[in-house]
């Protein structure tokens, strides 16, 4: 299947959109991620190489203050990244931890799976 990819959620950082052992599929971007999206990506782990989480700001938007403590050196989303977040805000790893996330990480859009927005 070329432009997609084929995932299965490990854990629940992204409960209750997602579930563990969920199948997915991931549609290779072509343009820039968008916020709101939840995408898969790329970390450097061995035991998990791939993360899913949501993305909450884009090049040129103000970092959110959640993670202004964590990178106190950066105001703005550089271009070419982005900040993430997981839907479980009390179990998952996000950009505190996973820095921002570099665009040409990142390996698709989840795709065929009703994804509500956060409110």
């Amino acid at each position: 299947m070329i432009g997609w990819i084929r995932v299965i959620v490990q854990g629940n950082s992204m409960s209750p959109t997602l579930r563990d052992g969920q199948r997915l599929f991931a549609r290779r971007l072509r343009r820039d991620p968008r916020r709101g999206e939840v995408i898969v990506f790329r970390v450097a782990d061995e035991q998990l190489p791939h993360r899913i989480k949501r993305v909450v700001a884009v090049a040129g938007d103000p970092l959110p203050g959640w993670l202004v403590p964590a990178l106190p050196d950066v105001s703005h989303v550089p271009a070419g990244q982005v900040a993430v977040a997981g839907d479980n805000t009390t179990r998952s790893q996000d950009s505190r931890q996973l820095g921002l996330i570099d665009c040409r990480d990142i390996l698709g859009a989840v795709w065929g799976v009703k994804i509500p927005q956060p409110s």
